[in-house]
């Protein structure tokens, strides 16, 4: 019986402390995690790997948040979103939301909840 591959997912996030937390979370839970440090790196990564899913946070050096999800969008990049920020105003939601991610989370974020939205996104991939 073949076992399916671990999910890919591509977090990018400029604070070393939560990205390192993203990764070490995520693969324990079982999905194989590539790391970005800012917005031009998830973006080649996501070129690259191709992953069903990306967690970014929004304020990143070289590109924001925003900015990816846009870009992602308009190369039609089949893949989910979360964007993770600290930035919790209404009409910053929205514009997430707009650009085209999946989910906003507001920083500082409970690791149970991210899973639970992985796990949503994903369809039924562990959480």
């Amino acid at each position: 019986m073949l076992m399916d591959p671990k999910p890919r997912i591509v977090v990018a996030e400029d604070d070393p402390n939560i990205l390192q937390l993203l990764e070490h979370v995520l693969t324990v839970k079982g999905y194989e995690v590539t790391a970005a440090k800012d917005g031009e790196e998830a973006l080649e990564s996501v070129r690259r790997v191709k992953p069903p899913l990306l967690i970014a946070d929004v304020m990143m050096p070289r590109r924001n948040g925003y900015q990816l999800v846009q870009e992602l969008r308009k190369e039609r990049i089949a893949l989910k979103i979360i964007l993770l920020t600290s930035k919790t105003d209404p009409a910053d939601v929205r514009q997430g939301i707009a650009a085209g991610a999946d989910v906003y989370i507001a920083k500082p974020f409970d690791v149970q909840e991210v899973l639970s939205h992985v796990g949503v996104l994903l369809a039924g991939r562990p959480s």
